[in-house]
């Protein structure tokens, strides 16, 4: 399918993306737009906040000078020759000359030491004298020195004067020697401490250039300020006052308007300040916002042509770019699933057919892989009962797999046995599918009593059911007995089922619910003793001298295990020395009765044959019983010395045919494995696969050719190696066990205390407490 005959197909999928990249390219030519719109916006608010700062800036200089003027009016005040010349009247005496020169030479001080004053005048009411830094003068000769904009007529500046207690600025223009500025005047009473005195007045000018000198230079920018009365108190680039330069327009503390000065129109930007309530004014020609903007407008162009430009072609390339995977899979599709393409048709259109065709396929997969999902599940619930999981897979991997959620790390077991099933069993024997529906029925009932407060994982195993019970809020024992409790119930109830269950101890962790499942082992097996329909607890069974008190005998399910392990290697010292400390265990129990004994010994019995049938040897299981008749021999004794003697010489000619077995299928490999074992036991991965390519043969036949020779698994011969070398060392009390569990290939205590419990029934630690 080339790429000129579909360019102008409508039904294709690269004319809706050519469209689709066509409205993209609009996207920053209307955000261009915008942007321009905001800008001006953005540019006006920067310009405003720059002049507000610069205004700011000028503000806090001037209130720091009048506030300099207010401290130094008071501190004029406080002058002892001031204040003295306050009751001095007319005519004036060759004494209050000399007082006047020397007031003002004070005055000339602290004119001098304050820089931004131009002149200090000091009015006398009382003699009607003002005193300057440079003369001496009377009220109507500096009234007309000074052009007030509010001062109508020297009565109504003499009446100003006059007033009891006088603070106020105010505008005025100075003329002194036919020259004349600007300037602002203050003028403060003097304070007295008897107010019945006519007192006097400070008038302290100040130039205007000289407030406004701390305002950044600016040619463009002009500056104003406007007190409470409307009266322009300083001014910088204005000509003439504007009109709408009033105070009733500056509403507010701050803010920015547009106004008209001498016909050009200005941005206004104001501020108030807090200690005197004037408007500081910043002016600046409307036409500087224009300049900024046209760059942005050219800018704005720019990016629009560019954008047309390059996105033209940055288009036309990813159209073809990216229909080339398209075009890839329709060919594939077309070849792999056999639906042809025709020219002219939508490419998506092609591509959904198709892969409901593959999901069809797969979901025909699915719900045959569904079909045995739950046999998958339960054989990883074995898994976790027995101990055995896989190595290579994270067991979050596998849990999460088998929709297994769990809600605590404490686990138990409970094992339901049934009894008898009620009204499922017409006769002695009961139909398999009846008992595959009570299975399941007994599964649901379980998974239902336990609720949501806890969660339950039943499985088939053993021809019982077991239950891993995951403990929720809480690990109360009695939640167990509960739940055994009510399930028993319930099938007696709606189905006359009778169950026997055992009920484990609380374990934590994953690698816990193996011990646990032992632990209910245990109990079931109790059954034997406390007979069907019961709920047996782990935790209550008798321990050995309990049941020896009791007269029953000791023969724990981890003993039979050892025993068991030994009996498939054919060694008859250590088997012969298990049986030995079982009777001997037994024997120093004197209630111990005779026909107690002969069920031990059956037991025993039962093991070897059981061993035997594990390990393959069908043939010669039914050999041996025909031969010597073990069931006969162990009636015929009527002592325990007796039974001993019998079960020994089972023992020996049971061992001696599994070694007569191995010898007819001896092979040199059993031997080299055996010794290569021995020499690597501390190497932590040494496994069936880092032997397999070490002689060079897969694993699955290494195992098996392994347990043909020795009749032993090739896993135990190496737990079992290295569990001996563990012992020797835990002899010695010097090693702490997670060192000895390194030294002899476990990098894990965890697997090497469960392993250790496995094959020699207690724990390391107290294997070290009994040593």
């Amino acid at each position: 399918m080339k790429f000129n005959r579909i360019r102008f197909n409508k039904r294709s999928v690269m004319f809706t993306w050519f469209t689709s990249y066509i409205s993209v390219l609009l996207v920053p030519i209307i955000i261009s737009g915008i942007l321009y719109a905001a800008s001006w916006h953005v540019v006006e608010s920067e310009v405003n906040r720059a002049n507000t700062n610069a205004l700011k800036q000028m503000e806090l200089a001037i209130d720091n000078s009048l506030g300099g003027i207010e401290r130094l009016s008071l501190e004029i005040s406080l002058n002892k020759q001031v204040n003295a010349f306050i009751n001095t009247s007319l005519p004036l005496s060759d004494n209050d000359y000399y007082d006047l020169v020397t007031i003002s030479n004070d005055l000339r001080v602290y004119q001098t030491a304050n820089e931004f004053i131009e002149q200090i005048y000091l009015y006398y009411k009382n003699s009607d004298t003002v005193i300057s830094t440079r003369n001496r003068t009377d009220g109507r000769q500096l009234f007309q020195m000074l052009d007030g904009q509010t001062l109508r007529g020297y009565d109504a500046w003499k009446s100003f004067l006059d007033e009891r207690y006088v603070q106020a600025y105010m505008p005025v223009t100075m003329k002194e020697n036919d020259n004349s500025y600007k300037a602002v005047l203050f003028a403060k009473s003097v304070s007295l401490a008897n107010r019945d005195q006519p007192g006097a007045v400070l008038l302290f000018v100040m130039r205007d250039t000289k407030l406004l000198a701390n305002l950044p230079p600016s040619e463009a920018t002009s500056v104003a300020l406007l007190d409470k009365e409307n009266r322009l108190v300083a001014s910088s680039g204005l000509e003439k006052r504007p009109q709408f330069l009033t105070y009733d327009k500056f509403t507010g503390e701050n803010g920015l308007f547009y106004g008209d000065v001498a016909g050009e129109q200005v941005a206004v930007s104001y501020t108030t300040s807090a200690r005197t309530g004037w408007k500081y004014m910043s002016m600046i020609p409307a036409e500087r916002f224009d300049d900024k903007m046209r760059y942005m407008k050219r800018l704005v162009y720019a990016s629009i042509l560019l954008s047309l430009l390059l996105g033209g072609v940055v288009t036309f390339l990813f159209l073809r770019k990216n229909y080339n995977p398209i075009n890839l899979l329709i060919r594939s599709f077309s070849m792999k699933a056999g639906i042809s393409f025709a020219e002219g048709t939508n490419e998506y259109g092609f591509l959904q057919d198709a892969l409901n065709n593959t999901f069809a396929e797969k979901e025909q997969v699915d719900r045959r892989l569904h079909q045995h999902r739950d046999a998958i599940r339960s054989h990883f619930l074995q898994g976790l009962l027995k101990g055995n999981l896989e190595q290579d897979i994270p067991v979050h991997e596998s849990l999460s797999a088998h929709d297994i959620r769990l809600s605590s790390a404490h686990f138990a077991v409970l094992l339901f046995h049934i009894d008898h099933f009620g009204k499922f069993q017409e006769d002695v024997t009961v139909d398999p599918q009846k008992v595959k529906l009570m299975q399941f029925i007994l599964m649901n009932v379980v998974e239902e009593v336990i609720g949501s407060q806890h969660r339950g994982f039943v499985t088939e195993i053993d021809d019982m059911q077991a239950c891993i019970f995951n403990f929720g809020m809480g690990q109360d024992p009695e939640d167990l007995q509960q739940v055994a409790e009510q399930v028993k119930l319930f099938l007696l109830d709606h189905f006359h089922v009778h169950l026997t269950v055992s009920i484990s101890g609380i374990h934590t962790e994953l690698f816990g619910i193996a011990g646990a499942y032992q632990e209910a082992l245990s109990a079931m097996a109790y059954r034997l003793v406390v007979g069907g329909g019961e709920i047996i607890r782990y935790d209550e069974l008798p321990s050995s001298e309990a049941a020896h008190q009791a007269g029953n005998y000791y023969y724990p399910l981890h003993v039979e295990q050892q025993l068991i392990n030994f009996v498939k290697t054919g060694d008859y010292e250590k088997s012969s020395s298990i049986i030995e400390q079982i009777i001997e265990t037994n024997a120093s129990n004197a209630v111990l009765s005779v026909p107690l004994g002969k069920c031990l010994m059956f037991d025993l019995a039962s093991t070897m044959l059981k061993t035997m049938n594990e390990i393959g040897s069908q043939s010669n299981k039914a050999s041996f019983i025909e031969q010597f008749h073990p069931v006969e021999r162990l009636f015929g004794c009527e002592t325990m010395k007796e039974m001993k003697g019998e079960i020994l010489s089972i023992l020996g000619q049971v061992c001696q045919s599994i070694q007569a077995e191995r010898k007819q299928e001896y092979s040199p490999l059993g031997e080299l494995v055996s010794s290569f074992v021995k020499a690597n036991y501390a190497e932590d991965n040494l496994n069936i696969s880092m032997i397999g390519e070490k002689f060079g043969i897969t694993p699955s036949y290494l195992s098996k050719q392994f347990k043909a020779q020795t009749g032993d698994a090739l896993l135990d011969f190496i737990s079992r190696t290295r569990l001996e070398e563990a012992k020797k060392l835990l002899s010695e009390q010097s090693l702490s066990i997670m060192e000895i569990a390194r030294k002899v290939g476990y990098a894990d205590i965890n697997t090497f205390n469960r392993t250790f419990k496995k094959f020699e029934g207690i724990t390391p630690g107290k294997y070290k407490e009994l040593k």
